[in-house]
């Protein structure tokens, strides 16, 4: 508002000077500009309320209508809380999406002891053949080397090996009608009730020439799941095993260092940090590309405490290389959208207080991600507190949180910041500022600017008429 009133004093004084008419006509210019600012940032805003695609194209992405997701999910990891969704329940080919599968039975075999990272699987000769098959993705495997298990996992996670992947089912279990057996009951504990494995790999069964089969399982059929069931696995996945990212954050990792068979392998994820489409705070997960559906992406979100899932499936077509970096596109313009619209925000800490009229007693802190200027709805009934949420959580149609009824006398508790949080309050400060300006619209940027450059314009011709004034008062002495 200052600004403005300057621009008026400036307008006004000069009106009946020299140049006044061209101070008058850049008033015009920078006063549109001002306007032309509040106009663009409520309609984009607007705009965000659309679909994965519409999102993508404001955030100035070159997308087209055909890359529209099949499915698509935004999660929260902490609660599971769905912030943003469109048709998450629609059927899709996972492709090499379902290679995490296996990585989590690992995982879960070192955890209880069955196995170790230190492992060595030796390769064998059909080992060595599928890492051959030049139509599925692969690393390189050598017939009698052995291959640690942490080696076998960046394989199979990073450049998406379908040989590596391969020998670490096997070491869960050799037969692999059995071994699909219990991915897929693996996958029915997790509540993924509309998927279904027909082959560890995410490769059609077919494809692999004889090398591989499973007897029980078709082998011309893709493995079936949804963006809701991938969320479900991931999340559980993380919980359970968050060293995974330690891997899939890396643009580039060299394998078998120190061997004969060292190899740098490349992550097909393309918005981890340095990448072409990085985006900050993303630490993996995993991409697949499938024949009949084309390119999927589960992206992870690690930054300032909060920690996001993003599921995206069905991108473009096969043929359509630009499908591959396209998929990021849309999975990097739905963080945007969460990160503009919403804000993590911590509703009630732990202990003893009053909600909805009641006294009760919260194990843990109730973080939820609110849409910015709202309030969320709550409620307690019994032991149940409710959350009103967008869309519930990915296991309920509603955000719930279990409570104790306290006394109607308990003391109330009461919420400290520690020592460590003060200190990263200012940082948090200038790195939500940080955020902040870059997410505001180029155009909104530009009609700043534009406003800056012309009132600098305008005060340095009142300078200029200023001296003239002074010269010509001179010479009338």
């Amino acid at each position: 508002m200052e600004s403005i009133e300057l621009l008026e004093r400036i307008s006004y004084d000069d009106s009946k000077t020299l140049g006044g008419k061209m101070v008058k006509k850049l008033f015009k210019i920078a006063m549109s500009c001002v306007v032309l600012t509040g106009i663009l940032a409520p309609i984009t805003t607007v705009l965000a309320q659309e679909s994965s695609i519409t999102i993508t194209k404001n955030e100035g992405n070159s997308v087209s209508e055909a890359d529209t997701p099949k499915g698509d999910i935004v999660v929260s990891l902490s609660n599971g809380e769905i912030l943003f969704q469109e048709n998450p329940d629609n059927i899709v080919d996972p492709a090499s999406l379902s290679k995490l599968m296996t990585i989590f039975m690992v995982y879960d075999a070192i955890k209880s002891g069955k196995i170790k990272l230190e492992d060595k699987v030796v390769a064998t000769k059909n080992d060595q053949a599928i890492s051959n098959l030049t139509n599925l993705s692969n690393s390189p495997i050598v017939e009698g080397v052995e291959y640690p298990v942490s080696e076998l996992i960046k394989m199979a996670l990073l450049p998406s090996s379908n040989a590596a992947v391969l020998m670490l089912a096997n070491l869960i279990n050799p037969n692999t009608d059995d071994y699909v057996d219990l991915i897929n009951q693996k996958a029915q504990e997790l509540g993924m009730t509309n998927t279904k494995f027909v082959g560890a790999s995410g490769a059609v069964t077919k494809d692999f020439e004889g090398l591989y089969t499973v007897q029980r399982y078709p082998s011309n059929e893709t493995n079936q799941s949804t963006a809701r069931d991938l969320a479900k696995m991931v999340v559980a996945m993380l919980k359970a095993h968050p060293e995974i990212t330690e891997i899939t954050k890396n643009k580039e990792l060299t394998v078998m260092s120190g061997t004969p068979y060292a190899k740098t392998i490349t992550n097909t994820n393309h918005s981890v940090e340095g990448d072409l489409l990085a985006y900050p705070g993303i630490v993996g997960l995993k991409t697949g590309t499938s024949e009949r559906d084309g390119f999927n992406y589960i992206g992870i979100y690690k930054q300032d405490g909060v920690e996001l899932v993003e599921v995206i499936l069905g991108v473009g077509q096969f043929a359509d290389h630009h499908g591959e970096y396209n998929r990021h596109k849309i999975g990097n313009a739905l963080l945007q959208y969460i990160f503009k619209n919403f804000e993590h925000k911590t509703l009630f800490n732990p202990g003893t207080q009053t909600i909805d009229g009641q006294k009760v007693t919260l194990e843990h802190a109730v973080d939820v991600f609110v849409e910015k200027g709202k309030e969320p709805a709550v409620t307690v009934e019994g032991n149940t507190l409710k959350v009103q949420t967008n869309y519930g959580t990915l296991y309920d149609s509603e955000y719930t949180v279990k409570v104790e009824q306290a006394a109607s006398d308990a003391q109330e508790s009461t919420y400290i910041e520690t020592t460590q949080n003060e200190e990263k309050l200012p940082k948090r400060i200038i790195e939500g500022l940080l955020r902040f300006l870059l997410r505001v619209p180029f155009l909104v940027w530009l009609a700043v600017l534009g406003f800056l450059f012309v009132l600098v314009m305008i005060l340095n011709m009142k300078k200029k008429i200023k001296r003239r004034k002074t010269r010509i008062n001179r010479r009338g002495r």
